[in-house]
């Protein structure tokens, strides 16, 4: 379809006398706009609310409902432990075996009651609100050291797409830039330039490069706050590879407008562009069993969401007036710059009184996903220092407690691993004492005994039994979500191809699973004992690492699950840990074998396969567009709009025409 751009920009154009250029950096921002933004203080809570919302009822009930369940379940699955391990008397040993496994068996029950709700409530529709006044929006995407084509398509894209929406609302574009690669600066200006020639002289499109990246991506968006937030009433935070349709951005300036308490929306972004089989992997399982989990979240969320850093749109005074982050005091790895800092903001901007809310199907947000089992690690690494700071914050006054749960589940999204590695680890020790073990015993009077009504089920079964259940639940009611809905399942390429891709998924995900357990370890391990990495920019495309680069990579897992054949072949260790040492064992390999673009056979048969494989989101389509005209001959993508009518060369004001795939059409 040919999409015409002289319709996209409606702006009057910006002087080049508005542009500031300096040596330290590069500026082509317009007119400051200062915006006070304190520094807030951790110790004591604001003298007063800044905001006040409306009589909104805390949805105390459904909270309790859904926490009481989970721990409820855990509950049991506790006292079946602790019953095991009484055959032969109660030690203090065996009960901090039941509580690690109990404290881990609460997150996947809550996980699993999530689900629940999401697959029993029907799917939300976002109302269409009618703003009495419209907002000037900012779209900001902050940048270090990325593709800068990839950026500027992106941007170009987003732009042209909110401004063909009738909207009350004006929108300009931020790129914010971190990058301290030369060479990757001098392509990022070339880049902006060209885009401010593509878009036309009248484009809202900015560009600033920082000298000094401090405090990273919340410290760049704290400046652009501080110098040029003022002249704008809220901003649309992205991350380098998201994309969201005009549609959706302007739906979020409507809600914002329409309601003075929303002081930050949060959407639901799926994933794109995945290529390997772990992109693939991740690109499958957030589709299918991503929007149960957050429906339900939104369910008891209601006013007190959490924010995920991007895709989202944030009210800019109220950000300013109550979000700015303090240093952590103190030396080591949990001082200094705060690194996870969209929980941390959103939890600031509830105690001063704003809603934060999640949006879990309003549609047209979507993010890249990390190519590669390494460097989904790699990324890992970076937010668990990010994460673990949170143990340090969870105590701020004046934070509501949804706030203090939503930073104590970061901490614990971390924490687990290395607890379920110990409840291992202790476990193995269990199984030396065979009647004492939680994998050994075989008989023992019990809650789950009298439900069975006297089968031959063995307790050892039993909890194992449960524990798979719930956790596989969420992925069972969002296959049972695709079969019951024919429309849906179509989309999906009919039942039998999601069937055969949920069990792919569920095979590699549990082979995976024991790998990643090690590996957010050792995260924790190097960031508690100072030896974190620092923040590098995230690999965007799948690197081919040798099965040399990868055994070092996997070493300690390989090593971990060698130890593990020779205990199970000598009797020490118990066979229900098979699964943990195969997906030990073969770390290296797997790993290499996820990395790789999928097969054709994959994609021709379907395999992993996302609606948004087959029908390309247009506003996808419209950023690869602009993708290939940054990186190919003008010629060859464009034709000059006057060209084409009187074969004048029009120069850099130019109209372009774009001819984007048939999917990128309304």
């Amino acid at each position: 379809m040919v999409v015409p751009m002289d319709q996209a920009v409606k702006r009057p154009p910006v002087e080049e006398g508005a542009f500031t250029e300096i040596s330290s950096g590069s500026f082509h921002m317009p007119p400051e706009a200062a915006l006070a933004m304190p520094v807030q203080d951790l110790a004591r809570p604001p003298i007063h609310t800044i905001h006040k919302t409306g009589a909104s009822q805390s949805p105390t009930r459904r909270r309790t409902a859904v926490l009481g369940t989970a721990g409820i379940a855990t509950g049991i699955l506790l006292y079946e432990t602790l019953v095991a391990f009484s055959v032969q008397g109660l030690s203090v040993y065996e009960v901090a075996v039941a509580v690690l496994f109990a404290i881990n068996f609460f997150w996947i029950a809550l996980a699993a009651v999530n689900a629940v709700i999401g697959f029993a409530m029907q799917k939300s529709t976002t109302k269409k609100q009618s703003p009495s006044v419209g907002l000037k929006v900012a779209l900001i995407i902050p940048a270090y050291n990325e593709h800068a084509t990839h950026v500027f398509a992106n941007a170009c894209a987003m732009l042209e797409s909110v401004n063909k929406v009738r909207s009350c609302h004006e929108y300009a574009l931020f790129v914010l830039s971190d990058t301290n690669d030369l060479d990757l600066a001098a392509q990022e200006e070339a880049a902006f330039r060209e885009a401010r020639e593509l878009l036309g002289g009248g484009a809202e499109i900015f560009y600033r490069r920082r000298s000094q990246n401090t405090d990273q991506k919340a410290g760049n968006i704290a400046e652009w706050c501080r110098q040029w937030g003022g002249a704008y009433d809220a901003m649309v935070v992205l991350d380098a590879d998201s994309v969201m349709e005009g549609r959706t951005i302007n739906l979020l300036a409507d809600e914002m407008a329409a309601d003075p308490d929303v002081g930050l929306l949060q959407t639901v972004p799926r994933l794109i562009k995945g290529e390997t089989y772990f992109a693939k992997l991740q690109q499958f399982a957030t589709a299918v069993y991503g929007p149960l989990l957050a429906r339900g979240l939104a369910f008891w969320f209601a006013n007190e969401g959490n924010y995920w850093g991007h895709n989202a749109i944030i009210r800019t005074r109220a950000f300013a007036a109550c979000a700015g982050l303090p240093q952590l005091a103190g030396k080591g790895s949990l001082s200094g710059s705060i690194m996870s800092h969209d929980f941390v903001e959103a939890a600031l901007l509830r105690r001063a009184g704003w809603q934060v809310r999640l949006l879990p199907d309003l549609g047209g947000s979507y993010e890249e996903t990390p190519p590669s089992l390494v460097d989904h690690i790699a990324r890992d690494q970076r937010w668990c220092r990010g994460n673990l700071q949170h143990t340090r914050i969870v105590s701020t006054a004046g934070l509501h407690p949804m706030s203090r749960f939503h930073l104590l589940h970061g901490v614990m999204s971390y924490l687990a691993a290395p607890l379920w590695l110990l409840f291992i680890g202790l476990g193995l020790f269990a199984t030396m004492d065979p009647p004492a073990s939680i994998f050994m015993v075989g008989q023992w009077p019990s809650i789950a005994r009298e439900l069975t009504l006297g089968t031959n089920l063995s307790p050892t079964a039993g909890l194992f039994a449960t524990t798979m259940v719930i956790l596989l639940l969420p992925k069972l009611l969002g296959l049972t979500n695709l079969w019951v809905n024919r429309a849906l399942i179509e989309q999906w390429g009919g039942w039998s191809r999601v069937s055969v891709s949920m069990l792919i998924e569920v095979l590699l995900s549990a082979a995976i699973a024991p790998v990643l357990m090690i590996q957010q370890t050792r995260a924790v391990v190097r960031t508690l004992t100072g030896r974190a990495k620092g923040w590098q920019p995230q690999r965007r495309v799948a690197k081919n690492d040798t099965l040399r680069e990868l055994a070092r990579v996997h070493a300690i897992e390989s090593f971990a699950g060698i130890g593990l054949v020779v205990g199970i072949a000598s009797g020490v260790v118990s066979l229900w840990l098979t699964p943990v040492m195969v997906g030990l064992v073969f770390a290296a390999p797997l790993s290499a074998l996820v990395s790789r673009h999928s097969s054709y056979l994959f994609e021709r048969l379907g395999i992993l396969s996302v609606p948004e494989n087959t029908s390309v989101p247009p506003i996808v389509a419209l950023a690869q567009a602009y993708l290939h005209r940054f990186e190919q001959d003008a010629n060859e993508s464009f034709v000059r709009l006057d060209t084409l009518e009187n074969g004048a060369d029009v120069g850099g004001d130019a109209i372009p025409i774009i001819f984007a795939p048939a999917a990128a059409g309304d």
